[in-house]
């Protein structure tokens, strides 16, 4: 089993067990527990995993993408990194390259598992790699210096001839946009060689364009899989660091911008959207398609749907005013829709144009308004009226989870998070879709109407981005990132102290309560924009850590649920060591993180007792849930 550290520690670690015997050496930070008598057949052999673990941020490139394999001991990788010089290892010699201006990476995973320490079992690794397309083009670029960079043209024919139909289609944007003229024009004589060229269709074209209330921000366009997104001249506010204000498009690739991806649904959703609205699996732009209208007031306008078809989302009804004490149970009519169950809702929304809300989990937009009865009532927010609510059913395999997610976020709010709103419900008008308890979450992106209607001078907007969009991470990759990662998002956004150690505390406390889903989507940032005068675009005000969502105790339905982001190099066994690591991106000292700590662990133990009764959470997970708790906090404090 091959042992390559991530983080210092693990590889001081390592580096001491091989000095003591525990394992042997095969190069520098790389190590077995048996004993090496070829390095260079051991690395040969394992170099897929080897180059995942020691060159991260690096890709496969050149004829080393085409192949898997070094040819006459080269291997190539390229990035946007500025160090070039070449690395050494016994058998192979790395080369490194600067990456195209608009690299395309695919990822896979290497046949070899790693593991990261001694105590460690040994897991899967994944090595970026350029896409099919890019290799081609890569494989095309004449090298002098080192020829083995390239393939023969037999070899590079069959390059071309595995490529999809819609990686051909697409052949020339991605060339023009990287400045490989005469590649492409190597490309077409081989295409015409394998006569593939009589054979291209060319793709619908399809445009949206993107507004934010009444103000245009700009138009994201799809052909085939090639995606362009160019914003409006008069839009001041840069979506994300992927989608940059001052070029012209802002954006062009085959994937979908993570902005834009990451508003998509998930999951059971997902699945349930393809099939009703007969959308392939990889048509990305198809899925995005199906909900004009998204959160924080977004609305995706194709050219026949006119502004006054639109209602933007407000507040009329707060929460807080109908039920002051949280842990009491509001009794709502449900007028959501006629159909029973929500794979019918789904399907019978058609041009209804619903709200669309990302995530795993069954959920709902909906308005919150009030009867002449004087009794709450639910309708399904979409296009034509205001989308105030967020309602989450119960998990037809996890019981209790409403209970549990109320449970989990009042201790939070109980020891001084900003978190979002939310109160459980009961339905007056029993139906299959609404027969128990459900969780009903309110927005907290939206202003009041009245304050929207009469454009009052102290008005701000809101305009929110999750983590998986800042860092341009698809939806698939919202586990592969790092607190470390997001806190320089963080910082680099300029958020306030304030925010930043909110941002902690949301770390710790997800730790304490055995919080397993808190990925990168989960966390997220509000844009405060300030309406324009005279009917001028909006300018920035600035941005802050959005109330916290989505706090669940996973870990009593999946026993040893490891957390979902990397602190220190580490999703479980997590140390006070490993959280102050992320606070010192900021200048955050011990004392300070102690401090937070024990405040956040002395809250939740002098509540969680009353919090789960109050819940109304079955006795067995309740007692889990405390067990998971204590042995969580005993770990960090103790």
């Amino acid at each position: 089993m091959l042992f390559i550290g991530t983080t210092a520690d693990d590889k001081n670690a390592l580096r001491v067990a091989a000095h003591r015997g525990q394992l042997f050496t095969v190069a520098r930070g790389i190590y077995s527990d048996e004993p090496v008598i070829d390095p260079a057949q051991t690395i040969q052999n394992n170099f897929l995993a080897i180059v995942g673990k020691i060159l991260p941020s690096w890709h496969l490139s050149y004829s080393t993408a085409a192949t898997l394999s070094s040819i006459n001991g080269f291997v190539f990788v390229s990035a946007t990194s500025t160090t070039h010089s070449p690395l050494l290892l016994p058998g192979l010699k790395f080369i490194r390259n600067r990456d195209l201006p608009y690299p395309e990476i695919d990822w896979i995973e290497a046949p070899t598992r790693v593991a990261s320490s001694l105590l460690q079992e040994p897991g899967p690794v994944k090595v970026a790699v350029s896409s099919p397309l890019q290799t081609v083009f890569e494989c095309l670029c004449a090298s002098k210096s080192y020829p083995e960079k390239t393939l023969p043209e037999s070899k590079i024919l069959e390059l071309i001839q595995s490529l999809g139909q819609v990686d051909r289609e697409r052949a020339q944007a991605f060339a023009a946009r990287n400045n490989l003229k005469s590649e492409y024009w190597q490309f077409t004589d081989l295409m015409e060689k394998l006569r593939f060229s009589g054979n291209v269709q060319i793709a619908k074209r399809r445009e949206f364009k993107l507004f934010f209330y009444g103000w245009e921000i700009g138009q994201l366009t799809g052909l085939s899989s090639e995606y362009r997104f160019e914003y409006s001249p008069s839009w001041k506010t840069e979506l994300s660091p992927q989608l940059p204000l001052n070029l012209r498009p802002a954006y062009e690739s085959r994937q979908m911008p993570a902005f834009f991806e990451n508003m998509l649904p998930e999951g059971w959703m997902e699945s349930q959207l393809q099939a009703s609205f007969k959308i392939a699996e990889e048509d990305a732009f198809g899925l995005l398609a199906t909900g004009q209208k998204y959160l924080s007031n977004l609305t995706l306008r194709p050219s026949n749907l006119e502004a006054f078809e639109v209602t933007y989302d407000t507040l009329q009804l707060r929460l807080s005013d109908l039920v002051p004490e949280p842990s009491n149970v509001l009794t709502v009519q449900d007028h959501i829709i006629e159909q029973n169950n929500l794979q019918d809702v789904l399907r019978g929304l058609g041009a209804k144009g619903p709200v669309r809300v990302s995530g795993v989990q069954a959920k709902l937009p909906v308005s919150l308004t009030m009867s002449t009865s004087f009794l709450p009532i639910l309708e399904l927010g979409v296009l034509g009226n205001s989308c105030s609510h967020i309602i989450k059913y119960q998990s037809p395999t996890f019981p209790n989870m409403v209970e549990n997610e109320w449970a989990t976020m009042e201790l939070a709010r109980r020891a001084g998070l900003n978190v979002a709103t939310v109160r459980m419900i009961e339905s007056s008008n029993t139906t299959d879709l609404f027969n128990e308890r459900a969780l009903l979450i309110e927005r907290y992106d939206v202003p009041d109407r009245r304050d929207l209607d009469e454009m009052r001078p102290n008005l701000k907007l809101a305009l929110q981005e999750d983590m998986a969009s800042l860092l341009n991470l698809t939806r698939s990759e919202k586990y592969r990132t790092s607190a470390e990662n997001v806190a320089r998002a963080l910082v680099d956004l300029k958020l306030s102290q304030e925010d930043l150690w909110l941002y902690f505390s949301h770390l710790v406390f997800s730790w304490f309560v055995g919080n397993g889903d808190l990925h990168a989507k989960n966390i997220s940032v509000i844009k405060w924009l300030i309406p324009g005068k005279l009917g001028s675009y909006p300018d920035i005000f600035g941005s802050t850590y959005s109330p916290i969502y989505d706090l669940l105790n996973t870990r009593v339905y999946l026993p040893g649920d490891k957390f979902a982001i990397m602190i220190n190099g580490r999703n479980d066994k997590i140390k006070k060591k490993d959280f102050l690591a992320v606070a010192t991106r900021w200048g955050g000292t011990k004392i300070q993180v102690t401090q937070i700590m024990q405040e956040l662990a002395l809250s939740i133990q002098e509540n969680i007792v009353e919090v789960l009764k109050l819940s109304q959470l079955s006795p067995d997970l309740s007692q889990a849930y405390k067990d998971i708790v204590a042995i969580n906090i005993a770990s960090i404090l103790d």
